[in-house]
């Protein structure tokens, strides 16, 4: 009777174990397949929604500078101030989405003693913008201007292509949507007023190598604009809107070629 007793009692420990094991190695398995199907999750929809952002580069060209003040007002506003103001705020924009982000320029300077080529002040300082935009390969670019008008009933955003650049047609159409939606209709309260998108063929679109747009970002000569123009909120919600209508363009599968 002992011996038996003492035959059950060594087998029931190894019963135990055996059912431990099982339990531990079901829990195992269930945790395996929460992080598993945690890392798909976030693979197919995160990752792959925002994966453009790994180390692309986006480069930031605020016009003229230094000599070259650009367009003004009567009161002395320069063109020059504002394109960088509204370009380090784009920059900003951009990093926080996690971007690597270039200006051409972060001062008030022009850009000529860069350039290589013998010709016009005005020619080597463009010369110049254009290769720091080439020389450093980004995914896109955006130039940022002022516009001037001998009417000052002339007004709006208008972002210009090259023409027949289906990848600058595309960003130029995202950068627009985006502005009528967070400057336009959310901002301004005005759903009425749209912005414009414009082929042309201007130097910088031209002669670099990759798909961009230039953007003016409004008339320093209506007076509605001249005040938004100097406006802080303002100009933050053009970067703002800037920087969605970049997002929305490569979320769409562009500038991947």
């Amino acid at each position: 009777m002992w011996g038996q007793h003492s035959c059950a009692m060594k087998r029931k420990p190894v019963f135990y174990v055996i059912k431990l094991n099982k339990k531990l190695l079901l829990l195992a398995g269930v945790v395996l397949l929460l992080i598993i199907g945690r890392a798909i999750f976030r693979n197919s929809i995160v990752f792959n929604i925002f994966k453009y952002q790994k180390g692309e580069t986006i480069v930031v060209d605020p016009g003229h500078g230094g000599i070259d003040g650009g367009t003004s007002d009567k009161t002395g506003l320069l063109e020059k101030d504002i394109n960088l103001d509204v370009g380090l705020k784009l920059k900003k924009e951009l990093l926080v989405e996690g971007f690597r982000v270039l200006m051409t320029r972060e001062k008030d300077e022009s850009l000529e003693e860069r350039s290589k080529i013998d010709s016009s002040r005005y020619r080597r300082d463009l010369d110049a913008r254009k290769t720091i935009i080439n020389e450093n390969n980004p995914t896109t670019y955006v130039s940022i201007h002022v516009n001037s008008s001998p009417s000052s009933k002339a007004k709006g955003i208008k972002i210009y292509y090259y023409p027949g650049s289906t990848e600058g047609e595309m960003l130029a159409d995202s950068i627009r949507q985006s502005v009528d939606t967070y400057v336009y209709e959310k901002y301004l309260k005005d759903d009425t007023f749209k912005a414009e998108i414009i082929p042309e063929d201007y130097f910088i679109l031209r002669e670099t190598e990759m798909a961009g747009v230039l953007v003016e970002i409004g008339f320093i000569t209506n007076p509605e604009e001249n005040k938004l123009l100097q406006n802080e909120r303002y100009k933050r919600r053009v970067a703002y809107a800037i920087k969605k209508g970049i997002i929305e363009y490569l979320k769409s599968g562009q500038g991947d070629g």
